[in-house]
Formats: structure tokens, C-alpha cells, sequence
């Protein structure tokens, strides 16, 4: 399974509303993957409503992925992220160390093209402006 990040889903976004149609590096790697099941968490449903700033528009974009709801595992799994980067000085931030234990929690590959994630060892990220 994909857990899909929130530059991903913004640049999504973005693609899917361009006049012209034209294809970009997100609706390809849609096209590409359609039979793998995706993912999201309620931090990419967060920042990407933020970002969105229409809350029904958002609640109708988000709804076509499978919402990872977040439990003491994969609190506890972000806490020991967390320190091991705090003690290394890697600090990937508090969204993406949630991101990152949900996708080592559940065996999912993060689709981003943000590079912080390589920071946490055993976390699986595909980036989607190469495929």
C-alpha cells in the first residue's frame, strides 16, 4: 500500500484542476499505480486542507483514499523516532515523524518527494516526480 504525502496530494490537486488537461508528474504516477491501494493519515488530511482552505472541497478530494487512523502504536513508534533522530540531529519534523511511523507501522511505502524522509532508517519513499 501507498501512504500518500502531502505534497503529492497538493501538486494532485493542482494537475487535476489545469485548464489544459495536460498531464503532470502526480496524475501519472496515478495512472501508473491504479491498482495499488493508497493511503492517507490525518496529517496529510490536515495540511492539505489547510492548504486547500475549502473545507468541502477537500472532504470530497481526501475521501477517495483510505484514511490510517493513528493509535498508541504508532504514537509510541513516533516517540522512538523521534529520539533517535533528536539524538543523531536529524529532526525530520513533527508531521513527518508521525508519517514516517505509520509507514514503518504498517508496512507502506511514502509517496513524496521530500527527501527528510531518508532521514529515518527502514522508511520506504517513492518519489513521484521520477516516474
Amino acid at each position: 500500500m501507498l501512504l500518500l504525502d502531502t505534497n503529492f496530494l497538493i501538486d494532485l490537486h493542482s494537475e487535476l484542476r489545469r485548464k489544459d488537461g495536460a498531464d503532470g508528474p502526480a496524475k501519472r504516477f496515478m495512472r501508473a499505480n491504479k491498482t495499488l491501494p493508497m493511503a492517507i493519515t490525518p496529517v496529510t488530511a490536515n495540511e492539505y486542507a489547510v492548504g486547500i482552505r475549502n473545507e468541502r472541497e477537500a472532504r470530497r478530494f481526501l475521501r477517495r483514499f483510505r484514511l490510517i487512523a493513528f493509535g498508541r502504536d504508532i504514537a509510541f513508534l513516533a516517540s522512538r523516532i523521534d529520539r533517535a533522530q533528536i539524538a543523531k540531529g536529524l529532526r525530520v519534523g513533527e508531521n513527518d515523524t508521525w508519517q514516517a511511523a505509520a509507514a514503518l507501522r504498517f508496512n507502506l511505502t511514502i509517496v513524496t518527494d521530500d527527501t527528510d524522509f531518508d532521514k529515518v532508517p527502514q522508511v520506504k519513499r517513492r518519489n513521484y516526480l521520477g516516474s
